[in-house]
């Protein structure tokens, strides 16, 4: 770095700061972490100074996308077997075979190209031993482990007498994340299955890398037809995984996944994304786990009904801090209840939503069951005010907004916790301004019960409102009439209102803080 302009100590720090995605990727940024080494990594190739540097950031992120490049990747580990220690986060995209009429051979073949985001990898080397020893357990590598203050801790790993991992700190938070989509669209457009066997030099490289890769936190699978079924086995071996992330999985069993958490008592994260589920085998795990945080938010509501019923067996969750279920059933609300009543010591943040228009009784035939209805999911949820919940979202995509304005105003203490930092009431309805205000007296209820001392923490108070075109609503009237209508909140400097305006070529805010 002698013939950089600027200072030494600048470029090193630069060099590191652009690595620092990479340091320790998570369900949330494992792109911008590819996308950093990546980058890294073309700067290497321009200024030959910044490679000394920066050679032991380049491997910490690497991703395979064909054979060719897995056999380089394997042949830099078998001539350097110090860099699979820094190797934390594994990524594998398949790229598809040149066409699905035909089973494609899992040989690389000349138009395949390595593509993985590492250092320089030679095409020709050794290839590894049939059957690799994993490095003696006496020689722990320090494992950067992320805690809830947003710090990072070295922590060594331990095994104990029956081969798993010693109990997972309980500075470590954990998530629980389901989601999936619908593949109509890809009929549509006329892409075609790609055959499995395709994908069977992916299982042999993760049975040779991962008793290798001794610090690996983050493994990302892409594109899989559906789990293997030897797959439990094959990653109980890692004794580091932190997170699991996969995408586009076909035919998905919730049972292999709870199998697979329950071999895994060190993970911390699971993630699917467009996964198509088929309907599980009860199937629920013995073992106590500290999950933290826990998401679900599955377009199939079965799949959540099956979230539910696990959480309701024998779980520890005592230090459960965020609960979301996206959608809802209504059928499922006292299994909702039941698992409050268990977590409500440690419950921040609850999100709740529900896709049944009858959940909240906006449109039930009599007052009865309309009366039935309400009660019910009230008294769900009106267990938070014994939470230590500081987000609260309440948010109605009804017609009838004064109705559920009411209905909230009149239990808007027994709902809200008094750690309550932020109160969001949204309504995703093209309304008229005369529709958004025909309760007034509700409005005020609400801005009285806010105005308790024991609401002394609220800092936030947002009317958040989605419209289909600018002229609808004008903003200045907005404010104004919600300053009318909250004055105490107006005058505490807490209301906050928000305009989203869903216009054709997107969603863009009008934010008009007071």
């Amino acid at each position: 770095m002698q013939s950089c302009k600027l200072p030494i100590e600048v470029c090193e720090r630069v060099i590191d700061n652009l690595a620092l995605p990479a340091h320790n990727p998570t369900i949330l940024d494992y792109d911008k972490a590819v996308e950093a080494v990546s980058t890294l990594y073309a700067c290497s190739l321009v200024c030959r100074d910044w490679v000394p540097r920066s050679q032991h950031h380049l491997i910490r992120c690497v991703t395979l996308r064909t054979t060719r490049g897995a056999d380089a990747f394997l042949s830099t580990i078998a001539r350097h077997p110090h860099r699979a220690q820094s190797v934390q986060f594994l990524g594998i995209y398949p790229r598809p075979p040149p066409s699905s009429t035909k089973p494609a051979s899992p040989s690389p073949t000349p138009s395949d190209s390595p593509a993985p985001t590492s250092s320089t990898l030679p095409s020709h080397s050794p290839a590894l031993p049939a059957s690799p020893v994993a490095p003696s357990s006496s020689h722990s590598p320090q494992i950067p482990v992320s805690v809830s203050n947003d710090q990072h801790v070295e922590e060594t790993p331990s095994q104990s007498e029956s081969g798993n991992l010693a109990h997972v700190p309980t500075t470590e938070s954990s998530e629980f994340h389901i989601s999936s989509r619908d593949r109509t669209q890809d009929k549509i457009e006329g892409k075609t299955s790609i055959p499995p066997c395709y994908y069977n030099w992916i299982y042999k490289v993760l049975t040779r890398l991962l008793p290798l890769l001794v610090n690996l936190s983050s493994l990302h699978l892409h594109g899989l037809p559906t789990l293997h079924p030897l797959f439990v086995r094959l990653v109980s071996c890692s004794k580091t995984l932190r997170t699991l992330i996969f995408s586009d999985l076909e035919n998905q069993s919730f049972s292999e996944i709870i199998q697979v958490i329950n071999r895994l008592p060190q993970l911390r994260s699971i993630y699917f994304e467009d996964t198509k589920w088929v309907r599980p085998v009860r199937f629920f795990s013995r073992r106590s786990h500290r999950f933290k945080d826990i998401f679900c938010g599955a377009d199939d509501e079965y799949v959540n009904t099956d979230v539910l019923d696990w959480l309701g067996s024998p779980q520890d969750l005592s230090r459960l801090r965020l609960l979301l279920i996206n959608p809802l059933q209504r059928s499922d609300l006292n299994k909702v209840h039941h698992i409050l009543q268990r977590c409500m010591c440690s419950l921040e943040f609850l999100n709740l939503f529900s896709s049944d228009a009858n959940m909240f009784g906006e449109s039930c035939p009599t007052p009865t069951a309309s009366h039935t209805d309400r009660s019910l999911h009230v008294e769900s949820l009106s267990l938070s005010s014994h939470l230590k919940l500081e987000y609260m979202r309440i948010i109605t995509t009804s017609s009838n907004l004064s109705q559920n304005v009411a209905l909230l105003s009149s239990h808007i203490s027994q709902l809200l916790s008094p750690s309550l930092v932020y109160l969001i009431i949204g309504h995703f309805e093209d309304l008229e301004l005369e529709s958004l205000v025909t309760s007034p007296s509700s409005w005020k209820d609400i801005d009285n019960a806010l105005s308790q001392p024991k609401f002394n923490r609220l800092a936030y108070f947002v009317i958040s409102l989605s419209v289909s075109h600018e002229g609808n609503i004008d903003h200045e009237t907005l404010r104004a009439t919600f300053q009318t209508i909250l004055p105490q909140s107006y005058q505490r400097g807490i209301l906050w209102v928000e305009k989203y305006i869903e216009a054709i070529e997107g969603r863009r805010g009008e934010h008009f803080p007071e």
